[in-house]
């Protein structure tokens, strides 16, 4: 198939008889003039002009043919303009705006967020305050959640000896209980 190309010269002349064929198909695409994508919509449907042109099998002088054409440029215009609408919906369906929830839920996860690093930085000051095993009580009691019992099994001590740390540990963070209670 033979391709042929627009020149300079006749460009007005062919977008002066075929730029119906490119309202036609924006009309039918529901494309209105006060749209903000417009200009750009009327530049796809020209470029898939062009390219109809260019790639039509036959002689445009042949007036039997030239009808041809315009059925398929016509097509080719509103299929491309067709295309064009469906990415920019895939792009805008990307883009959606977040749930109206979104700010609330940030600001509670942002709260959320800050106690967490407050509570580790004063855990994190605790432990300094500690000897070793009290250091390793509070890991047991506060990071693994464990009871009296299982601290006792896991330390291979007795239960009164977890009792016994755990209130010395109480005198001891006194003062970072006073902080964390404001």
């Amino acid at each position: 198939m033979k391709s042929r190309e627009l020149h300079v010269e006749m460009e007005s002349d062919f977008f002066f008889v075929h730029d119906s064929i490119i309202f036609g198909a924006m009309k039918k695409c529901h494309i209105r003039l006060d749209s903000d994508s417009y200009d750009d919509f009327v530049q796809i449907g020209r470029l898939k002009l062009v390219e109809a042109y260019e790639q039509f099998p036959n002689d445009l002088f042949n007036e039997e043919f030239f009808y041809q054409f315009t059925g398929y440029a016509y097509r080719k215009v509103y299929w491309g303009l067709l295309d064009q609408i469906r990415k920019e919906q895939k792009k805008h369906e990307r883009e959606e705006k977040l749930p109206e929830q979104f700010e609330q839920l940030n600001t509670d996860q942002t709260e959320a967020f800050e106690e967490d690093v407050l509570f580790w930085s004063l855990f994190q000051s605790m432990l300094y305050c500690l000897n070793e095993q009290e250091q390793q009580y509070l890991k047991d009691a506060v990071i693994e959640q464990l009871s009296v019992t299982e601290i006792s099994r896991k330390r291979k001590i007795s239960r009164k000896t977890v009792y016994q740390r755990k209130k010395r540990i109480a005198k001891k963070l006194q003062h970072f209980y006073t902080v964390l209670k404001t």
